[in-house]
């Protein structure tokens, strides 16, 4: 009888060990990879060649005259430009729950962002952090990036509502744009 509870009790070590494999193996998974590169790119450590894989927390970097174009797993594109800085916090696809998130984080650079498939998940979430302002996606192509001493957003459709300290602001009809002086947000 005493067996019966300590094989019990290692029965659920092991299928906690086995749990925590998995998490970890699905954590070290790719969420996206390089579709395109334009002079000096990094993903990483790694110098940028089409085909690499991008993981979570990878930081995305450009050189001068340089771009780097992303496709994520869900077909959501980021396309980095010149002198861009920009890391993956955040990504979840998940098709089977209707649920998809990306959240970024934007030091430096231009960017460019067209959502794919997690545009159609019902419970969805794009946010870009910036220096100048957080942007919350919607179903959305959008640019954002210096432009004469500004920070700006151009919408090219969906929406974007664009937040700092002054103020907010939502985009919502293609062509519409706002430049933002540059300021370090508050957390």
């Amino acid at each position: 009888m005493r067996a019966l509870p300590s094989l019990l009790r290692l029965l659920a070590i092991l299928v906690c060990l086995v749990s925590a494999f998995d998490i970890r193996v699905a954590a070290a998974a790719a969420v996206g990879k390089v579709t395109q590169v334009q002079n000096q790119a990094q993903v990483g450590a790694k110098t940028a060649v089409v085909g690499t894989p991008v993981y979570l927390n990878d930081r995305l970097r450009t050189g001068a005259n340089a771009r780097l174009k992303i496709t994520f797993d869900d077909q959501s594109v980021l396309t980095l430009g010149e002198n861009a800085n920009v890391v993956i916090d955040h990504f979840v696809y998940n098709p089977s729950k209707s649920k998809g998130e990306v959240v970024l984080s934007a030091t430096s650079g231009a960017l460019r962002f067209a959502g794919g498939k997690i545009e159609n998940m019902q419970q969805k979430k794009v946010l870009v952090n910036t220096p100048s302002a957080a942007l919350a996606v919607r179903g959305t192509h959008f640019w954002a990036g210096p432009i004469d001493g500004k920070f700006g957003v151009l919408l090219l459709s969906g929406k974007v509502g664009v937040t700092n300290q002054g103020g907010a602001v939502t985009l919502s009809r293609p062509g519409q744009g706002t430049d933002i002086p540059y300021r370090r947000r508050r957390h």
